[in-house]
């Protein structure tokens, strides 16, 4: 996958992210897997300061997938839920 979905974790309901999973990375331990409740696909917690005020924030990136099923069911979950995201690819 050539894309990826980004989120803010504040955008995701406190519901939500109080039933997550965190864990780490099988393949690169420092690196912290996060996985909500119903979402297709287990997300990267990226930790960064934000360049406007410099305050930190953190965002979940998502694989972005490139086949039309998985993508489609990725984007309902964000927006069932009324998450913003954003694409990069």
């Amino acid at each position: 996958m050539s894309a990826y979905a980004y989120i803010d974790i504040e955008d995701v309901p406190a519901n939500l992210r109080e039933t997550s999973v965190e864990r780490p990375d099988e393949i690169s331990p420092e690196k912290t897997l996060i996985a909500f409740e119903g979402c297709p696909f287990a997300g990267e917690i990226w930790k960064r300061q934000r360049a406007h005020d410099g305050a930190d924030a953190t965002d979940v990136i998502f694989p972005f997938p490139r086949a039309v099923g998985p993508r489609n069911d990725l984007v309902a979950w964000f927006m069932n839920w009324g998450i913003h995201f954003r694409v990069v690819m």
